[in-house]
């Protein structure tokens, strides 16, 4: 405890470095503390919400897989197209 409040007293003390950040270098910082805020907090939506989401339509019955064999009969093949390259 007394080695933490020594370290803390040691670094207040510390004088002022006196340089100059421009506005570039600002908003720069801004900008990329931002960016990283908004990918944190997407990443927890991502997370959160779309299995959520997947949990309430499994609920209400409203989800349909799109591979059912009715719409695989109708549905029409893959086609494949080759790259003729050579004579």
């Amino acid at each position: 405890m007394t080695r933490s409040l020594l370290a803390v007293l040691l670094l207040s003390l510390a004088a002022s470095a006196e340089a100059y950040v421009g506005p570039g270098m600002g908003l720069g910082v801004i900008g990329a503390i931002l960016g990283f805020l908004a990918a944190f907090f997407l990443a927890l939506v991502g997370l959160v919400w779309y299995p959520l989401k997947r949990m309430i339509r499994a609920r209400r019955g409203g989800a349909v897989a799109a591979t059912e064999p009715s719409e695989a009969a109708n549905s029409e093949p893959a086609r494949r197209t080759e790259l003729n390259t050579g004579p």
